[in-house]
C-alpha cells in the first residue's frame, strides 16, 4: 500500500552481505556503537567494521526498514480484520 514503509535497499556485495546475516542485526548495531571498544570481541567483527562500516550501516536501515514495512503490513491486516468483524456484526443485526 502507499503507506507502507519503503524500504532502502543497500547496495551490498552478497558474500558481504551473508557474513551481515552471519552475525546479525544486534551484533552489528552494538559493533556500531561502541566502535573502538569492540577490540576484544572478536578479529572478524574488528575487520568487518573498519573495512565495511558505512555498508553495515546501509545494510541495518534495510533491515529496519523491511522490519518497519512488515509492522505496517500488520497492522493494515489487523484493520482488515476488525472492519471485517464489524460489518458482520453489522449484517447479523440487521437480519
Amino acid at each position: 500500500m502507499w503507506w507502507w514503509r519503503k524500504v532502502r535497499w543497500a547496495n551490498i556485495d552478497q558474500k558481504l552481505r551473508a557474513q551481515f546475516e552471519l552475525l546479525g542485526d544486534d551484533v552489528l548495531a552494538h559493533a556500531i556503537a561502541v566502535g573502538a571498544y569492540t577490540m576484544a570481541q572478536g578479529e572478524l567483527l574488528v575487520r568487518l567494521l573498519n573495512a565495511h562500516r558505512t555498508e553495515i550501516i546501509d545494510w541495518l536501515r534495510e533491515r529496519r526498514d523491511i522490519a518497519e514495512r512488515h509492522a505496517d503490513r500488520l497492522e493494515t491486516v489487523e484493520w482488515a480484520i476488525l472492519i471485517f468483524v464489524v460489518l458482520g456484526v453489522v449484517v447479523e443485526s440487521v437480519n
